[in-house]
């Protein structure tokens, strides 16, 4: 077994096999799902297929009670999660070793827009990725390959580009006698 950073060198590129060889398969395209509940205020639970659970809340100065990730800090940390697993993977398998990795993500929401106070995009103006690596190889070339990874990054990728966005409401009436 060849390992670097920790990764499997073998097992990514059997993989990477298997992903080419299922073309439209259930392993080349697989589905993600995510459960989202209400548990109060602004409280929330976000459950993964495998059964990670993620707490969501907003912060006390925006009416939460700032016991958990807020929406805009997990979209943060799904880019910069998805981005390190992205490099770590690709450098790995060029045989480059990683001594440190720290991407700080960050951006502005306009909460003047979300809260319905102006016309205007309420989501992020823009989002800005600083990468801080320490390898054993040059840095024109780790920079190379890292610029190459950027573009089969899924998570940031999905941002980038329109991404179709279908919301289904089931409503229920509840009988007041069922509230108490």
């Amino acid at each position: 077994m060849k390992c670097v950073n920790g990764i499997d060198v073998d097992r990514l590129r059997t993989t990477r096999d298997r992903i080419e060889a299922d073309a439209d398969g259930p392993f080349a395209n697989p589905r993600y799902e995510s459960t989202v509940v209400w548990k109060n205020g602004y409280r929330t639970v976000s459950c993964a297929m495998d059964g990670q659970e993620v707490i969501g809340d907003e912060p006390e100065q925006y009416g939460g009670k700032g016991s958990g990730m807020t929406p805009e800090d997990m979209l943060l940390s799904a880019i910069g999660g998805c981005l390190v697993a992205t490099y770590i993977g690709g450098l790995s398998a060029a045989g480059i070793t990683v001594k440190s990795l720290r991407l700080d993500v960050s951006g502005r929401v306009n909460f003047r827009a979300a809260f319905g106070l102006e016309a205007a995009n309420p989501g992020f103006e823009s989002i800005r990725v600083a990468v801080d690596i320490q390898t054993d190889s040059s840095p024109g070339k780790v920079k190379e390959i890292m610029d190459r990874l950027l573009k089969t990054a899924p998570i940031p990728d999905t941002i980038i580009r329109p991404v179709p966005l279908d919301v289904e409401i089931s409503c229920k009436q509840t009988e007041l006698a069922e509230l108490s």
